[in-house]
């Protein structure tokens, strides 16, 4: 099965949405304020004077996936104080005035919250492929409940909206706010449609006690009314799911083996490469300019190793730490 990272995939989806008309203002506004160090003083103080927990505003980065909510979420708690302050400058911004434009910013910094609690869910070492699939399935559920909701403007689930709903007056803009669930229906659909057409096999791998024989490829059908009959290779399964295909005999369910094999070894993301690129971006630095490949591949290896060095077994070991000793 030929796949993409699942998280590329995922912020690809995400960066499709259409909220440029809250999210440009909203970068420009940020812009303003921290691009001139006057302004960011008078404004932190500003903030400290008013007590408020938020003492800055991050910047918005389009090669990193989590900052959008981030600068959508801290500009909206922060909408009457950035107000006052752009006002003061006298740069007004509509945004933060006009209550439809407000209700826009609530909405975006809760619908890229919930995309940001995706991304982290797809992120780790030890997920699998039918983890992955898990979570984007779970997700376009809550996209069917989000939709539903919002058309009745309920918002149980957009803590920003909830807040704003409580001052507002003008009308919630329902066809913004559905217009981009919408899209993001479309988006996850024709994007993870590979691994739509291989649920049955996903499902499979996740619980072969759970499967329908019917629907199994036809060399796996007999070994998996095997396994499905056999009550001591159930209660094995409940220990883990790798445990559980370790322990299957070759010689009884070779191809059941193999089929594991071939889910197991899938990388549904590159989560691994980019753990390590990350790494050697503080390893290899513009301070050690003098640095081998030897060098950097040792201290890679060392950065990303889960193995931990028996230190008190290797100082027992010398006897003199310094030649010069």
């Amino acid at each position: 099965m030929f796949l993409h990272c699942i998280i590329h995939q995922q912020a690809l989806c995400a960066k499709y949405v259409n909220i440029s008309s809250v999210l440009n203002p909203v970068v420009q506004m940020v812009k303003l304020i921290r691009s001139h160090g006057l302004n960011q003083r008078q404004f932190r103080d500003m903030l400290k004077d008013k007590d408020t927990e938020s003492q800055d505003l991050p910047y918005y980065t389009v090669v990193r996936w989590l900052s959008c909510e981030k600068v959508l979420s801290r500009v909206f708690k922060l909408r009457k104080e950035k107000g006052d302050f752009l006002e003061s400058k006298g740069k007004p911004q509509p945004l933060l005035s006009d209550e439809e434009c407000v209700w826009k910013l609530a909405f975006a910094a809760d619908i890229t919250s919930h995309l940001n609690f995706l991304n982290l869910k797809l992120q780790g070492e030890q997920n699998l492929v039918f983890d992955l699939y898990t979570h984007l399935k779970a997700f376009r559920s809550k996209l069917v409940v989000f939709l539903e909701q919002v058309q009745a403007n309920n918002f149980m689930h957009f803590q920003q909206c909830k807040v704003f709903m409580a001052e507002a007056t003008a009308v919630f803009p329902t066809s913004f706010a559905c217009e981009i669930i919408k899209n993001l229906q479309l988006q996850f659909q024709q994007r993870f449609s590979d691994l739509d057409s291989k649920a049955e096999e996903v499902r499979l791998f996740q619980n072969p006690f759970e499967a329908d024989v019917a629907s199994c490829p036809d060399e796996l059908q007999m070994e998996v009314i095997e396994l499905q009959a056999n009550n001591l290779l159930r209660d094995k399964f409940k220990i883990g799911l790798m445990g559980f295909y370790q322990c299957l005999h070759k010689e009884d369910f070779p191809n059941v083996k193999t089929f594991a094999s071939l889910y197991h070894s899938i990388f549904g993301t590159t989560y691994l490469c980019e753990q390590t690129f990350s790494r050697m971006k503080y390893v290899k630095n513009n301070l050690r300019t003098n640095l081998s490949d030897d060098n950097l591949r040792s201290l890679l290896m060392l950065g990303t190793t889960k193995l931990k060095p028996e230190m008190s077994a290797i100082l027992a070991s010398r006897k003199q730490f310094h030649h010069s000793h």
